[in-house]
């Protein structure tokens, strides 16, 4: 079997979800699962949306301007299909009679239940383009594959029932391609429960690995795997190999191409990984494999939209053990990932990605015990396999709040002009 999945960007219009058959002609006789994501900004316009909701303010402008984007793409796809629009547009009632009914008691639930809708909404398109094609087809609720606990915005799969619902899917279907949705998952009680940012590119791993799929494709925006941004860095070169350990870590300092969880799921796995391009798919992406001696160009990662937090024990005593822990069960019960922790003898600094909602409960959290500080609008930039003779060349010129270097990595916190200090 072959997974491929196809991120927001390759999915974000009609034009780039006409791309899709040529892309998936050369699977041959293999049996084929497809993972869709949202459709470009979508994750992002719903939870704007989903705040607005839990905040009791008017969210219609935004909500219909949704609707009609993904009622344009499918008039674009399949102009005369009117069964297929019915079922959009059913759909996304659905959607707003789960944000009228769903409980605003817990946010994290609240959004789970609302921005899965996105995946909803543009694995319908898909598969229905396809299956217009002639394409030999089905739609699978994501809900109905994977299997998670309850913690909303960052569900944990369970392995076990996941992989047992695969192969029952496997063993009873007949259609040669099957399409679902990533990001989301189900728990036992019916309810949706996002995996956490990058989630799509989770589930196609999970289910590569639980299948023993012998490729995953990655389609993206973007030719492989790059030193550094190619939008943001115009010498940046294409990585061809790279190993999943050192592949891991680049996602663990926040390396957007794939996620570490994703990675860790193929660990060790025969599969093989390919990230490519959508919009060129004759070029050769780059490979993942299990091996480690590679030799690799500094490799630079940049985390803009970071919250800078130092803090310090109200009763002035010296950081120890129990002040460590409490910053990272607090940021754990607030979903918040720590990107970089720094520690001194009476303060703790901290950078993560900043969440309004999150935050907020975060700050409310730590003061409990803590004096808070915090910078926001900084970003957070980090070099791997560093040369120390280009490091001053880097950090030049800019307003750094925060340095920490090991051996193979430097990293840099560094004040935006938009910055602001609570």
């Amino acid at each position: 079997m072959k997974v491929h999945k196809f991120g927001g960007a390759s999915v974000k219009d009609a034009a780039s979800i006409r791309r899709i058959p040529n892309l998936i002609q050369d699977c041959g006789n293999d049996r084929l699962f497809i993972v869709i994501s949202a459709m470009g900004k979508t994750t992002n316009k719903l939870e704007t949306i989903v705040n607005k909701a839990f905040a009791t303010e008017n969210y219609d402008e935004e909500f219909e301007s949704l609707y009609n984007e993904h009622l344009n793409i499918l008039k674009d796809l399949l102009p005369d299909n009117t069964l297929v629009i019915s079922c959009l547009t059913e759909l996304f009632a659905k959607c707003k009679d789960k944000i009228h009914t769903t409980a605003k008691e817990d946010y994290n639930f609240f959004y789970d239940q609302i921005v899965s809708c996105g995946e909803l909404f543009s694995s319908l398109i898909v598969s229905q383009y396809l299956k217009n094609l002639s394409f030999d087809i089905q739609l699978i609720d994501a809900a109905d594959i994977f299997i998670s606990d309850d913690n909303w915005r960052a569900g944990n799969i369970d392995k076990a029932a996941t992989k047992q619902n695969i192969t029952n899917i496997c063993n009873n279907n007949d259609n040669k391609i099957l399409i679902t949705q990533g990001f989301i998952a189900g728990d036992n009680n019916g309810n949706y429960v996002t995996l956490g940012r990058e989630g799509s590119d989770y589930s196609a791993g999970i289910l590569a690995a639980l299948s023993n799929a012998d490729e995953l494709t990655f389609w993206k925006d973007v030719e492989g795997i790059y030193n550094a941004d190619p939008k943001n860095f115009p010498n940046a070169i294409k990585i061809d190999k790279i190993s999943y350990d050192e592949m891991i870590e680049l996602s663990y300092f926040g390396a957007k191409v794939l996620h570490e969880k994703t990675l860790h799921s193929l660990r060790g796995k025969s599969t093989t990984l390919q990230i490519r391009s959508f919009l060129k798919p004759e070029t050769q992406g780059t490979f993942l494999y299990n091996y480690t001696n590679c030799i690799y160009p500094p490799i630079i990662i940049v985390l803009k939209n970071q919250i800078l937090f130092t803090v310090e024990p109200k009763t002035k005593s010296l950081i120890d053990i129990e002040h460590i822990n409490r910053i990272y069960d607090s940021t754990k019960h607030c979903n918040i990932n720590i990107n970089l922790i720094q520690i001194s003898a009476i303060k703790i600094s901290f950078c993560a990605t900043y969440d309004e909602f999150a935050c907020k409960g975060l700050i409310s959290l730590l003061e409990d015990f803590f004096e808070v500080k915090y910078n926001t609008n900084v970003s957070l930039e980090t070099i791997r396999h560093y040369k120390k003779e280009e490091l001053k060349t880097f950090i030049k010129e800019k307003d750094i709040l925060l340095t920490q270097i090991s051996r193979r990595v430097a990293q840099f916190v560094i004040k935006e002009d938009n910055s602001s200090i609570k």
